[in-house]
């Protein structure tokens, strides 16, 4: 008795559309995040800049 042979267990089989998708979100504008935190506690906006590379 011999097992079925599976190739490449880690590959989409045809069909398998059943899965979680990836959301479809965009990314917030910065600008406009940045003008909310600097309103808010304008040292939080400078460390959120020096941060994301702004």
């Amino acid at each position: 008795m011999q097992r079925p042979l599976i190739q490449n267990p880690w590959e989409r089989k045809t069909g398998d559309d059943g899965g979680p998708k990836t959301p479809d979100v965009s990314k917030p504008d910065t600008n406009s995040l940045l003008k909310r935190l600097r309103s808010i506690d304008p040292d939080q906006s400078r460390k959120y800049r020096q941060r994301s590379g702004e």
